[in-house]
């Protein structure tokens, strides 16, 4: 594969992971008040930082081959697997069951890449920690968490609602007071 068939491919990508992302932004419902039935979804800024990365490597690769220079094998893979790839996954995160956590009444739905799914029941939740940039949640009968919400997303906030309209203790890290 030369270095035009993998920048169109690149460019390719790029704009059918575009049009996919606004095609979801403008399905997204805009009111997510209710705290019985909402989706947590990556936000569409996601979309964006990854649309950015990804026209950053598109660009390099202009770049070198309107130079006439050929670029590295060693430094395309640390492009692919450093810039590219993480920008590609950016770009898919807002799409619809690409990583969502749905709740409808009692019943808790994980989905991850299309195809991984485990139910929970909300009233299994035993406890969650908090920590850096989400909630670690534990269900009963399980030592290790049960899935993680991200508090970047938009209807993550719905989430800590009903964990306290529920009474299930939410687990702050605790602040170091030395000052």
């Amino acid at each position: 594969m030369t270095i035009m068939d993998f920048l169109k491919l690149l460019i390719v990508g790029t704009v059918v992971c575009g049009i996919l992302d606004l095609l979801t932004a403008r399905a997204t419902k805009k009111s997510i008040s209710s705290l019985t039935h909402f989706t947590v979804r990556a936000p569409i800024d996601f979309a964006f930082l990854g649309t950015i990365g990804m026209a950053f490597g598109i660009g390099i690769f202009l770049f070198a081959k309107h130079e006439n220079r050929s670029i590295p094998l060693l430094v395309m893979l640390i492009l692919t697997i450093g810039l590219i790839v993480p920008s590609a996954l950016l770009m898919i995160a807002p799409i619809k069951y690409v990583w969502d956590v749905i709740v409808e009444n009692d019943d808790i739905t994980i989905i991850k890449g299309f195809i991984y799914r485990r139910h929970w029941k909300f009233s299994s939740i035993q406890y969650a920690k908090a920590g850096r940039g989400g909630l670690k949640v534990y269900v009963d009968s399980r030592k290790r968490k049960a899935f993680f919400v991200d508090t970047m997303c938009p209807a993550s906030q719905n989430f800590i609602e009903r964990m306290e309209k529920e009474n299930k203790p939410i687990i702050y890290p605790q602040e170091d007071k030395t000052n």
